[in-house]
């Protein structure tokens, strides 16, 4: 029994010696494991760590982020290897909340930076980079304002740029810009006037123009505008008159024209057609009547059309044709005006 205990009293000795050696094999496996990795450069599965490693990443030596053999609690930011150059430009909207350096940059190719520009954090600001010293401004020759980048150009392309007009904004202002300095203005031979753009012009093409004539401020007053200098005016063969244009014509179309007030004869029924040359072959100062002017009312024109003797009316209104037609001079007093039913 005392031989016994004697016994495990010299095993119990020996058990912190027997741990160390256990735990030095281990550690020493573990070296050789990990120099393996590092010999083979390409047997350690990264992409289980909390760095995968991606492009440029993927062909370094592990040494070089490793050093000193030190695989624990290393740095994953970017700026922890990768030195801010001189003049890069720094933008605190680039931190975290934009990606830090993955906002620009990427594992492939370091030196092609792009920025992905998102709305929440350059909208209405392109300015702040975009300003000749820390990015591309301006160029030599761009329009002179004040407006942000983003007005008129997309984060694509400087190229294609397309003013957004606000009504808001650009209603009836547009000579602002388009005085021939900022924006293209009133090109060579365009009508005088002081009139905006938008009054003829929509945004999307100076082609197509179209005045929208409002009656309460055009009506009556055509010849403001309709004089040959400004627009259009009367062209040549046009019958003298002094009458406004929209006395005629309407303001969707020179033709046809008609003449609303005319009241003798009303330009109803068979007048309705004719054309103004037909009575008015100079002016709309004097008529012309085919039949001559004696007889006055609708026979200045249609003596030649009064049946003598005819029916009763004609032949009691007189013993001859000229004295039947002096009483019947005004033919719309039987026949119906509207129909001409003769």
């Amino acid at each position: 029994m005392i031989a016994i205990s004697s016994l495990f009293r010299r095993l119990w000795r020996l058990v912190p010696t027997g741990l160390a050696v256990v735990g030095l094999v281990m550690t020493l496996t573990s070296w050789a494991v990990i120099g393996q990795a590092a010999q083979t450069g390409r047997s350690f599965d990264h992409d289980r760590t909390v760095f995968p490693l991606t492009g440029k990443h993927k062909t370094l030596e592990c040494e070089a982020c490793h050093v000193g053999g030190r695989y624990e609690n290393l740095p994953t930011e970017c700026g922890a290897c990768h030195r801010t150059p001189q003049n890069h430009m720094v933008d605190q909207r680039t931190a975290a909340a934009a990606g830090g350096c993955g906002a620009c940059h990427n594992t492939m190719d370091w030196s092609r930076a792009t920025f992905s520009h998102p709305p929440a954090m350059t909208a209405h600001q392109c300015s702040t980079c975009h300003n000749g010293q820390r990015v591309m401004g301006k160029p030599v020759g761009h329009l002179v304002t004040t407006a942000e980048c983003d007005q008129c150009h997309t984060t694509t392309s400087f190229t294609g740029v397309a003013y957004r007009h606000d009504p808001a904004t650009t209603a009836g202002r547009c000579d602002t810009c388009h005085n021939g300095r900022t924006a293209t203005g009133k090109p060579t031979g365009h009508l005088a006037t002081t009139a905006q753009c938008d009054q003829c012009h929509n945004t999307t093409s100076f082609v197509g123009a179209g005045f929208r004539h409002d009656p309460a401020a055009t009506a009556g007053k055509c010849d403001t505008c309709h004089n040959g200098r400004t627009a259009t005016g009367k062209p040549s063969g046009h019958l003298a008159t002094a009458a406004q244009c929209d006395q005629c014509h309407r303001t969707t179309g020179w033709t046809p024209a008609t003449y609303t007030n005319h009241d003798n004869p009303k330009l109803i029924g068979g007048h309705s057609g004719l054309d103004c040359k037909v009575c008015h072959p100079q002016s709309f100062g004097s008529a012309f009547y085919r039949d001559g002017v004696q007889f006055g009312f609708c026979s200045n024109c249609h003596r030649r059309d009064y049946k003598y003797p005819g029916p009763d009316e004609h032949r009691n209104a007189g013993t001859t044709l000229n004295a039947s037609l002096q009483v019947n001079a005004n033919c719309a007093n039987c026949h119906r005006h509207a129909g001409y039913q003769w």
